[in-house]
Parts: C-alpha cells; sequence; structure tokens
C-alpha cells in the first residue's frame, strides 16, 4: 500500500525492491536507488509499494553491476549531487573504484552504459562514457568500427569529403 509520502533519502535503513526485466530481484538501500531518476520519479508518484519496481529493459547481470555502482556511491556527494561529478574532469580522471568496476568486456560495458541511460543514472553515464572516450582516444575509425561491430554505411563520396576536411585541420 503506497505511503503519502516518498521515502526519506537519508533514511539509509530504508530499502527498495528493485526487479530486472528477466526476474531478478535485489533489495537497495533507498539513496542508492534514488541515483535512478527512473526509480525515484516511480516512488513519488505511486509511493512506497511492497511489490518489486520492475525494469523491463534491463536484464538481471546488467542490473547487478548498476546496484554495485549505486551501492558504492550511495553516501558519495560528489556523485550524488544533481551537478556533474567532479571525478570526471577536462583531462578524464576516474578513480581507482570506478576504473576497477567498468573493467570489463565492451559488451558488457555498453550493455551498462544503456541501463544508465535507462535508468537515468547520470554519473554512471558520464562514467561510461568517460571510460569508453578513453578506449577509443587513439584508434583509426576502422578499429573503432571494428571492436563496437559498427556498420560503415559511408560513401566513397562522403568518404572523400570528410578526408579533405580532416586534412585542412592538420
Amino acid at each position: 500500500m503506497p505511503q503519502d509520502r516518498p521515502p526519506d533519502r537519508q533514511n539509509k535503513q530504508q530499502m527498495i525492491r528493485i526487479e530486472s526485466g528477466d526476474g531478478r530481484q535485489f533489495l537497495v538501500y533507498t539513496a542508492a536507488a534514488f541515483m535512478s531518476d527512473l526509480v525515484r520519479n516511480t516512488v513519488e508518484d505511486v509511493g512506497m509499494v511492497d511489490e518489486a519496481i520492475v525494469l523491463p529493459n534491463v536484464r538481471g547481470d546488467v542490473l547487478a553491476k548498476v546496484v554495485e555502482y549505486c551501492m558504492y556511491h550511495k553516501d558519495d556527494a560528489r556523485i550524488v549531487s544533481s551537478s556533474v561529478p567532479d571525478i570526471v574532469q577536462d583531462d578524464r580522471v576516474v578513480d581507482a573504484w570506478d576504473n576497477r568496476f567498468m573493467a570489463v568486456d565492451d559488451a558488457l560495458m555498453l550493455e551498462i552504459l544503456v541501463a544508465a541511460d535507462y535508468m537515468s543514472i547520470e554519473p554512471l553515464v558520464e562514467l561510461g562514457c568517460t571510460v569508453i572516450a578513453k578506449i577509443v582516444r587513439f584508434m583509426e575509425p576502422e578499429d573503432i568500427r571494428q571492436r563496437y561491430g559498427i556498420e560503415d554505411d559511408f560513401t566513397d563520396e562522403q568518404r572523400s569529403h570528410i578526408e579533405r576536411e580532416m586534412a585542412q585541420l592538420r
């Protein structure tokens, strides 16, 4: 039965159940769950519910990683604040725990990024984009396409135009 008001983010003992699209359930502290705008808005709209909040677009193994990230950072004011986190600067510095967290295969990394975007977890989206940017930073376009399975759909004319523009920038 819904409560009249949303849970207090500071009450670290209050828990929310979140369920993946394939039925895996996770019991998550409210502070961690509310890093997701999707979860927070759902709870604020309908109040606390006894049943799990179902995220049909997220597989269980991916949600497990997202929950791990949120549980680790739930008390980190740099991450929880509404501004862009301080850990990501122009020089793309990422702390050691986040580097280890994102040390997964490319497919899982991209699925974490997609889930973070779907769940509106801005700090995790920022982290995923930063890590991917660091990976592809010095790669040739063909290497990037091969690594991530991106089809080269440029025509010869488009490719020539891009090459001329790039030559002018050098």
